[in-house]
């Protein structure tokens, strides 16, 4: 991962990093709130030796500077304490007191500095002032001579009396600063951690440097609400008509298969978005339902179920008795009918690929549901009988090793992919898209947006001579009225 990648990663889940930077700000309120408050008071001594000459005072002040490095362990031995325990009646013993008392020596300074801590800044302020009381008098005994002279060295208090006014612990700054420190390492880390390890896709960039696919559209969820008359999805899909519409020279393909590499990616309703958008400007669009496995669309449209495609294929049925008008009576529906024994065998049957043909000459654009690549070899099929193939993938749901073998699968037979179009997601990031030839076209917007679009006049492929069950239909499908 480069520095590119961090920031993405940090970018796509900021709300993770936000949550774990207030969790450990929250956490850093609670122990300051929580922990005691302790007070640590000081005494200062500072200590020299009783010769009066300057060479002697500066050879004692070098012995004096040795000695002080002794006398930081003697502050605390039970000889000093057991003299603070009895002066000031203190419950305790000389090992306990002693957790609570240091002594430090300043390099090069013949101080010594005893702090102590204590809940209490006035009790501590006492012990430490007792204890530099004791151990100058301790000071004094150890380092006496035995006729009587005054001790070579001699400790006296120059600091303290004055109680702490400010706690030392706990230190709010310094946990709020622990706590924003620890909150962004464990949030940054997190999200650096989930975008290395998460596969999904989960926006147009992710398609195009994972996938190798541009991008045709980016659809949210059909619940956007409006924005200054329309709703984002609107917009969106319009963006994807125009898109699919400069795919090809000749305009529009006359077939269009889609499909995805697993269930729950949106590839009913993306074709039922697509025709709905490319009728709107006046096209005639044949919806044609070949997911045989998992029929959805007789249920999204509210069209009868039966008799459909797989009656078609089999000759029980006419084609113009099986197809039904819909909306507004510019989308025909040919739903999957009576579910057949072998749905592969019928789907891959020259009959399938007659209908598309017959279906194609009878309308602008077929759009054709399939059920998913990687479960069924349905998709593979009818992938190489549809003129181009939109490849249905889901925000955060499709994994980009699911998607790549799908799109293995359609490469073996040679499909031709237009692009793909990710679902569930917000409609941004396609501003920088241009078609094909590298002209800047546009689409139509309001009124003319609901007039037929014009384009190149576009020669269909005639239909085969034998169609099967289809041929024997005896009828044409007819483009204006069943």
């Amino acid at each position: 991962m480069d520095f590119h990648d961090y920031v993405e990663a940090v970018r796509r889940r900021w709300r993770f990093v936000t949550v774990c930077v207030l969790l450990g700000l929250a956490v850093a309120a609670a122990a300051t709130a929580l922990l005691p408050r302790t007070y640590t008071a000081t005494a200062q001594l500072f200590i020299a030796t009783s010769d009066a000459s300057s060479e002697d005072a500066y050879q004692g002040g070098l012995f004096t500077q040795q000695r002080v490095k002794s006398y930081t362990r003697v502050v605390t031995s039970p000889a000093v304490l057991d003299g603070v325990i009895s002066e000031l009646g203190l419950k305790t013993s000389p090992g306990r007191l002693a957790e609570k008392i240091s002594a430090q020596a300043p390099l090069d300074t013949t101080l010594v500095d005893i702090r102590v801590t204590d809940a209490s800044a006035t009790r501590a302020q006492t012990i430490a002032d007792a204890t530099a009381v004791q151990f100058t008098k301790y000071l004094a005994t150890i380092e006496g001579s035995s006729a009587g002279a005054p001790p070579l060295v001699k400790a006296s208090v120059v600091g303290g009396n004055e109680p702490p006014s400010t706690p030392t612990s706990p230190r709010p700054t310094v946990n709020f600063a622990l706590g924003l420190l620890a909150g962004l390492t464990v949030g940054v880390g997190g999200a650096v951690l989930r975008h290395s390890l998460d596969t999904t896709l989960r926006s147009v960039d992710d398609v195009g440097t994972r996938l190798g696919l541009t991008a045709l559209g980016a659809v949210p969820p059909p619940n956007e609400r409006r924005r200054h008359g329309s709703t984002r999805r609107t917009e969106a899909l319009d963006q994807l008509r125009t898109r699919l519409r400069f795919t090809t020279d000749d305009g529009f393909p006359g077939s269009v298969l889609i499909a995805g590499p697993s269930p729950g990616e949106g590839r009913t309703r993306t074709a039922l978005d697509v025709a709905t958008s490319v009728a709107r400007t006046g096209k005639q669009v044949v919806l044609l339902e070949a997911d045989l496995r998992r029929p959805r669309l007789a249920a999204e449209t509210g069209v009868r179920a039966a008799p459909g495609l797989a009656d078609v294929l089999t000759g029980e049925t006419p084609l113009h008795e099986a197809v039904q008008t819909w909306g507004e009576g510019r989308i025909r529906v040919l739903t999957c009918g009576h579910a057949p024994a072998d749905p592969g065998a019928l789907i891959s049957s020259a009959a399938m690929a007659h209908l598309v043909r017959t279906l194609e000459n009878e309308a602008d654009l077929v759009v054709i549901d399939s059920p998913p690549l990687l479960p069924f070899a349905d998709a593979a099929a009818l992938a190489s009988v549809a003129r181009g193939v939109l490849f249905v993938v889901r925000a955060r749901t499709t994994r980009s090793a699911d998607a790549r073998r799908a799109l293995d699968t359609l490469a073996a037979v040679r499909a031709d992919v237009l692009g793909a179009v990710l679902t569930g997601t917000h409609a941004e990031g396609l501003t920088d898209w241009q078609p094909p030839d590298g002209s800047d076209r546009q689409p139509p917007r309001s009124p003319a947006d609901h007039a037929p679009e014009h384009e190149p006049p576009r020669s269909r492929p005639a239909a085969p001579v034998s169609g099967g069950a289809v041929r024997a239909t005896g009828r044409s499908l007819g483009r204006h009225h069943e």
